[in-house]
């Protein structure tokens, strides 16, 4: 690709640029780390153009390159949640949380965020993508090269694992239950219950749960409130920084004018 159609696919991603950098913005907390993973995927993408067969799927394209980008970039941290130990809570009929306490730290951007930096990567994207972006499954599905049934699996651990987050350090309810339905079996299919994913019959004995378990109602109480505080932080209107915009494209000239086969340097 080069001369006029390469002018074009540079023109192309310049236009697809402010999207990228927000994106990354929301799925990185560190603004610097962010905007490294913009100008990389959009540098990865000028030297890979001649693998874009189709121009229409440019923006899923680079959706899909940052997403992943970001994933092998990302790191294990001492403080991240163990899904197994979060799991295994949310499995025990006794485990409840305080939907009060849960929701005022949700309601503030930096507890908020400090919840997400706790959540491994894998879950947390997802999180981000479906509750704060309005990204369907099938779209994040497709961003992190995985199947539908484990993409929503994985909404459905982040979500948990962001309540216990922002729950954390708050004493457990203990109950003592005897419920038709199981707590365990009801809370599998809370994430489904928010989405109106479920059967008639699976959805009234979930509702017909929450009405009668001590325990329950507040983890789903929390739940909703953590979306719908994620749902804050969509900002179609944001405009990013020109200042980093402007590094980006200085930096997307740069590999422009560099000689086909030449090094990075």
């Amino acid at each position: 690709m080069g001369g006029e159609e390469g002018d074009q696919f540079a023109t192309a991603l310049a236009a697809e640029l402010p999207r990228l950098v927000h994106l990354a913005a929301r799925l990185v907390r560190d603004p610097d780390e962010a905007e490294d993973c913009a100008q990389e995927t959009i540098i990865g993408a000028w030297r890979r153009r001649d693998q874009l067969r189709n121009p229409a799927a440019l923006a899923p394209w680079l959706r899909r390159s940052l997403v992943n980008r970001i994933i092998d970039r990302s790191r294990a941290h001492h403080d991240e949640l163990d899904i197994d130990a979060v799991e295994a809570d949310w499995r025990d009929d006794r485990y409840s949380v305080e939907p009060e306490q849960v929701l005022e730290r949700a309601e503030l951007v930096d507890e908020l965020e400090d919840g997400l930096t706790r959540l491994p990567v894998i879950y947390r994207v997802p999180v981000i993508l479906h509750d704060a972006l309005g990204w369907t499954a099938a779209e994040i599905a497709q961003a992190m090269g995985a199947g539908l049934p484990a993409t929503k699996q994985r909404l459905r651990r982040g979500r948990m694992m962001l309540v216990s987050a922002l729950a954390e350090d708050e004493a457990r309810r203990q109950a003592s239950l005897a419920q038709p339905l199981r707590c365990w079996r009801a809370r599998r299919q809370i994430s489904a219950y928010l989405d109106d994913e479920l059967d008639p019959a699976t959805r009234a004995a979930v509702e017909g749960h929450l009405a009668t378990c001590p325990t329950c109602p507040p983890l789903y109480a929390s739940l909703v409130g953590v979306r719908a505080s994620l749902g804050g932080l969509r900002d179609p209107d944001t405009v990013v920084e020109e200042a980093i915009a402007a590094r980006i494209r200085v930096r997307l000239g740069e590999e422009r004018s560099r000689p086909r086969g030449a090094g990075a340097g």
